[in-house]
């Protein structure tokens, strides 16, 4: 009998150990044990696909749940000074470049002082807009707090593969990377999902890093 009631025991933790493994969205991330380590490769873990070949209003929650959470990887990334992948987010490889040392400037700024905005994982967004521009070609605007600093972000979003994919990103925060690289906000226009692969001007864009 005690052999019986031990091989049941055994079994129902194997069962919940089981269910808690399964990771498929933001939400089972965020849990108040997990390190923020671990929250962060929980978010450059996720996949995000679409229904059809193309990305369709059906999508459109999905999108909003792709642009979150690459804001609070980005975000948390900087906040808890850790190295992130990318590349569940962006194919483009110039822009994958530029978004890893823009990552790394930006740890740079934080541990000095920061430049106004206060990072962090777990962000409080407002709605997200979502505009098409074209067949399968997406303008997202992210407005979002953390403690009461606000910040955007904005993208240029495709489906490649049936993946939802970045091609052109913009935070545009005073003093940002991204804005002294790419342009002020008054002149930096997302809606050119080609851009990063204009080589001249992604040459332009690394020098000013440089700097």
């Amino acid at each position: 009998m005690k052999k019986f009631t031990l091989a049941i025991t055994i079994l129902v933790f194997l069962t919940l150990v089981g269910c808690s493994q399964f990771t498929s969205t933001e939400d089972d991330i965020l849990t108040p044990a997990t390190s923020a380590e671990e929250i962060l490769i929980g978010l450059s873990n996720l996949q995000f696909s679409i229904q059809g070949d193309q990305i369709g209003k059906s999508d459109y929650a999905s999108m909003e749940d792709f642009g979150q959470s690459f804001v609070n990887l980005y975000t948390g990334a900087v906040a808890e000074q850790q190295t992130v992948s990318f590349e569940n987010y962006i194919a483009n490889e110039n822009l994958l470049t530029f978004t890893n040392k823009m990552l790394a400037l930006e740890q740079q700024q934080e541990l000095k002082g920061g430049i106004g905005v206060i990072f962090g994982m777990e962000n409080k967004f407002k709605e997200v807009e979502i505009n098409k521009l074209d067949d399968n070609l997406y303008y997202l605007h992210i407005t979002f707090t953390k403690e009461g600093s606000g910040m955007s972000c904005k993208l240029l979003v495709q489906s490649v593969n049936k993946s939802l994919k970045i091609v052109d990103l913009y935070f545009g925060n005073k003093d940002g990377v991204d804005t002294i690289a790419t342009g002020h906000p008054s002149e930096r226009k997302l809606d050119n999902p080609k851009l990063w692969d204009d080589q001249q001007w992604v040459d332009g864009v690394m020098e000013k890093l440089e700097q």
